[in-house]
């Protein structure tokens, strides 16, 4: 069969999402996901899936227009724009700290970008960032993924294990800090664009499952753009007792869209720098 990205998007948009996994397929010759298993497998196995999972487009700079809210988006990895790394987290932090929930940023451990392997963008006509979010992943572990920490009902955190450890073999990567500049011009369609260009870390890091966690508030977001609110898990706490956190999943199978995909078949033709 060669060599294959084991992701398969939704077969309604037809000949264009085809042209989509040709691309990705192209570009990931040495990169094998199991996704089509559908029986148990050995812990060895899963092992050596995981292994295989090597983020595809980590390394490259890649950019496309967002036609709805007119801004720029750009996806790279932190050491290979680390000043456009420093920008999105700093006002991440400005965002977050207007609500009073900075301590969400974790400022001093993910500063150093050691820990994301990607992150998304949205800068206005002058370059400012406005917006964005980083992905994490592929994991190895559920114990890796965030929900891990945010959740601390010992029955719960088990039961979050379990979710997340039926995705492990078919690929686990993980979004966080999303947000958008307070005043911007066309914010409501920033706000979709952000939220939408946060699920394509599945395509971009070779996973099909991608694991995220949103206040109430802005579980309407998430879920128009894929997300699926796992009901079994009861909502907790975080970042303080003002929110009611709830677990989110999407799975790449589940993602397709015409919008999705053009602004994907821009993003892997393009290349910055």
């Amino acid at each position: 069969m060669g060599d294959h990205i084991g992701v398969t998007l939704s077969p309604v948009v037809g000949e264009r999402e085809r042209r989509l996994v040709r691309v990705v397929d192209a570009r990931a010759s040495e990169v094998r996901l199991s996704d089509a298993v559908d029986g148990h497998r050995s812990e060895a196995d899963m092992d050596r899936s995981v292994e295989r999972q090597s983020p595809l487009f980590a390394g490259r700079t890649l950019e496309f227009h967002d036609e709805d809210s007119g801004y720029r988006f750009v996806a790279a990895s932190p050491s290979a724009e680390p000043d456009l790394w420093s920008e999105l987290v700093s006002g991440a932090l400005t965002a977050y700290r207007k609500y009073g929930v900075e301590v969400a940023i974790e400022y001093d451990k993910i500063i150093d970008g050691g820990s994301t392997t990607y992150f998304f963008a949205a800068l206005d006509a002058d370059g400012v960032v406005v917006g964005g979010s980083r992905a994490l992943g592929p994991y190895r572990s559920a114990d890796d993924a965030h929900p891990m920490v945010e959740w601390s009902d010992p029955v719960h955190r088990s039961a979050i294990r379990r979710v997340l450890g039926e995705c492990l073999p078919h690929g686990l990567v993980e979004s966080k800090m999303g947000w958008v500049a307070a005043g911007v011009p066309r914010r409501r369609q920033l706000s979709a664009a952000v939220a939408r260009t946060t699920t394509y870390c599945m395509e971009l890091l070779g996973a099909r499952y991608l694991v995220g966690t949103a206040a109430d508030n802005a579980l309407e977001m998430w879920t128009q753009c894929g997300a699926r609110i796992i009901d079994d898990i009861p909502p907790c706490p975080y970042p303080d007792s003002r929110y009611r956190t709830r677990l989110l999943l999407w799975d790449v199978r589940e993602s397709g869209s015409c919008e999705r995909t053009r602004e994907l078949e821009k993003l892997l033709s393009s290349e910055v720098g």
